[in-house]
């Protein structure tokens, strides 16, 4: 059986060639002016599939390397701000240096002056912040971490964070940022207490928490006289006495010249004998040393002559006053600093006398109060002697090359951090670069191919359409065939 194809089957037939071509010319269109092979889920279940894969891994990246770029930045700032205060403590060495041999009062304020602006810069470099917060406050970054106060005097008080920054990526370690400014600028490496004065006191044998340097008063309370001599301590006493120490420690020589207790001689501790008479409640008397007391001689035994010996009782502070510590004669007792809770061991053994006496706890000094500290030695705020204070100003050069050295230390150890960012950022970058080329090559389309492509289907669509046209145009020749 012969089928006979009609115009219906051919124009039907030719309509739906031309739209599958039209269809196809229309994606390829899309592709070369997209760039895009795959416009929808359809034109590639696996490939869409490949590419949602490889887009998300390239969006990672991306943040990855936004993180890494923002905590570049911000390491490279603290980087320039650590080589200034590396300058100013080379600076201040310089002036440590030259301390000793300055004694002219005009020298000494000039020096004074250069390290008020250390001082003042270097809190300007601790305080240092960028857009996005304080470069030394650890992870409270919009805290101040060293407030204004820092360079007026008294102690440095770190308010940021602890915790030191982080770069954190998925897939990798935590690796360290920027250090908490406690750690940068107050470096602790407690050396051995140092006690200048003459009160007797000496250090401890425990551990000491006090920083920095302490002014260690010793005031008088109370003195009392044994061996029944009749003599008592004057109104005076109290607040006037400045001998401290047990039975053995000082004495008082007593001689009756009258026969009677109206009259006689006091000395104390072998000093220069001091008349009394009977209407004495409070007459001086003081001792080789230049220590004194108040004696009240109303009461003298008749016919007493002999040595007395002297309790005398008293307390310690480190907090100017604020809170006080009986002496307790012990080879070792601690006294607190109200304040801060500070603890400073102390042997009161041998304490014989009141007055101020100066701790240092070498060490423990950041690097704002190696700077405050030259600063008042220099200008011998304590009182010291010459010998004293050179030995001073020497262990604030001490001081000074300690905090200098931890600086250098922190300076390489951000520099090792920031060249590991910088490999990671490399790292990142290279996967960043062969991730975007496996994304390519799933969604990109191939514009030559896709050229000569539509170049094929616009000749076929016109070979279809001229061909169509012949099909679906008939003539008197047909017939006759």
């Amino acid at each position: 059986m012969i089928n006979r194809i009609t115009q219906s089957q051919i124009s039907k037939s030719s309509t739906q060639h031309l739209v599958g071509q039209t269809a196809e010319m229309f994606r390829k269109q899309q592709e070369i002016s997209t760039g895009l092979r795959i416009q929808r889920p359809s034109d590639d279940p696996s490939g869409m599939r490949r590419s949602l894969i490889q887009k998300d891994r390239l969006d990672r990246l991306d943040s990855h390397l936004s993180s890494i770029q923002f905590v570049q930045s911000r390491l490279s700032q603290a980087a320039v701000q650590l080589q200034d205060a590396n300058t100013l403590l080379v600076h201040a060495k310089e002036i440590a240096l030259q301390a000793p041999q300055a004694t002219d009062s005009s020298e000494i304020s000039v020096l004074v002056t250069e390290l008020n602006g250390i001082l003042n810069q270097l809190t300007r470099v601790a305080n240092s912040r960028d857009e996005n917060g304080y470069l030394f406050s650890g992870t409270a970054s919009q805290t101040l971490p060293f407030p204004d106060n820092a360079a007026n005097g008294g102690e440095s008080v770190y308010a940021g964070s602890p915790a030191n920054t982080q770069l954190l990526i998925t897939g990798d370690a935590a690796r360290e940022a920027l250090l908490a400014g406690d750690l940068v600028f107050q470096p602790i490496a407690r050396e051995a207490t140092v006690l200048i004065g003459t009160t007797g006191a000496k250090t401890g044998t425990g551990t000491d928490t006090a920083t920095g340097t302490r002014n260690l008063q010793i005031r008088h309370d109370a003195t009392t006289y044994w061996g029944g001599s009749g003599v008592m301590s004057g109104i005076g006493s109290g607040a006037g006495d400045t001998i401290i120490g047990q039975v053995g420690t000082h004495h008082l020589q007593v001689i009756d010249t009258s026969g009677n207790g109206t009259s006689g001689t006091f000395s104390l501790n072998g000093g220069q004998a001091v008349n009394f008479t009977n209407m004495d409640t409070n007459i001086p008397v003081d001792g080789l040393s230049g220590e004194r007391v108040y004696l009240d001689a109303s009461a003298i035994f008749a016919g007493f002559n002999g040595t007395v010996d002297i309790t005398s009782t008293g307390t310690m502070s480190i907090d100017g006053g604020a809170t006080t510590t009986p002496i307790s004669f012990a080879a070792n007792q601690f006294v607190t600093d109200s304040q801060n809770g500070a603890i400073v061991n102390l042997d009161s053994s041998a304490i014989k006398l009141t007055g101020t006496d100066q701790l240092e706890f070498p060490g423990t000094t950041d690097v704002f109060n190696a700077i405050r500290a030259l600063r008042d030695d220099l200008l011998n705020t304590r009182n010291l002697s010459n010998g004293d204070r050179a030995t001073a100003i020497s262990r604030r050069l001490g001081d000074l090359e300690r905090v200098h050295a931890h600086v250098l230390d922190i300076i390489g150890v951000q520099s090792v951090s920031l060249q590991q960012i910088d490999q990671l950022q490399n790292q990142t970058e290279e996967l960043q670069l062969s991730g975007q080329i496996q994304y390519s090559n799933t969604v990109s389309a191939d514009i030559t191919e896709s050229v000569t492509r539509l170049k094929e289907l616009t000749n076929l669509q016109q070979f279809t359409m001229a061909a169509v046209g012949q099909l679906l145009t008939p003539n008197l020749l047909d017939f006759l065939r």
